[in-house]
Parts: structure tokens; C-alpha cells; sequence
């Protein structure tokens, strides 16, 4: 498995917990705690996949060296590419979905948690397209 293909496994798994347990959090609480709440749990998500990101791909780097200096090659590219062709319309769908909410009664804020809900969706959608583009070995 090379270095790319790991981060991308790394990256799947800490957005998939970091932001499942976000929104998790606000469907426990009914969305009710508006502010200062949400915007706390947000901050120290954040934090959270931050220091998970950095800290497995130091672990990563330090296992596997010689992969981790390695720079991208055209399948890497073409791999990037390909995975970002799957992401941008998940992420397109998904936000006219937001934006037509409104009609549905939506407020602002809760249209503002649904575009981060589907900028997470479309990143895991990135990276599973990455890992699925390695896996098959294009």
C-alpha cells in the first residue's frame, strides 16, 4: 500500500469519526443548542482531525520513509483527478439540496450546518474514490 493510499485510508476514518461524532452530537441534542455549543464541538473537531491527520501520517512517514519522500507520479495525478471528478458533484447535489431546504422552512443556520454536512460527505466521497482508485490499481 503506498504512502498516498495510506493517507488517504487515514483521512476517511478520522473525517468519518471526528464529524460523525460532530453531528452525532447535534442529532442527540435535537439541533436546540444554537452557538456556542455547536461552535465549541466545531472548533475542537477541528482541532481533533487536525492533530489525528498529523499525528498518523508522522507515524506513517516514520514506518515507511522511502514512500513518504516519494513524490506523486502520473497515477497518483490521475488517481487525484479522478477522485475529485466523483467529489464535486456529490458536493454540487448535495448543496442545491441545502439551498432548496429554504423552501422547506430551513433557517440560515441550519442551511449553514447542512453545507458543512455536505462538504464532509463530499470529502469522504474524495478520499473513497482515492482509496478505490488505488485499489484498482488506476
Amino acid at each position: 500500500m503506498s504512502f498516498k493510499e495510506k493517507i488517504a485510508w487515514i483521512s476517511v476514518i478520522t473525517t468519518a469519526l471526528v464529524w460523525g461524532g460532530y453531528f452525532g452530537f447535534m442529532l442527540a441534542t435535537g439541533g436546540k443548542l444554537y452557538g456556542p455549543a455547536y461552535l465549541a464541538g466545531f472548533i475542537g473537531a477541528v482541532i481533533v482531525q487536525t492533530i489525528l491527520m498529523i499525528a498518523a501520517a508522522i507515524v506513517t512517514a516514520v514506518l515507511a520513509p522511502a514512500d513518504a519522500s516519494a513524490g506523486s507520479d502520473e497515477r497518483d495525478r490521475d488517481i487525484a483527478r479522478r477522485a475529485y471528478a466523483f467529489a464535486y458533484p456529490v458536493l454540487l447535489a448535495l448543496v442545491v439540496c441545502v439551498a432548496a431546504s429554504v423552501h422547506f422552512g430551513v433557517h440560515a443556520v441550519g442551511m449553514a450546518y447542512g453545507i458543512m454536512g455536505a462538504i464532509v460527505i463530499a470529502e469522504i466521497v474524495h478520499y473513497a474514490a482515492q482509496i478505490a482508485g488505488y485499489r484498482r490499481g488506476h
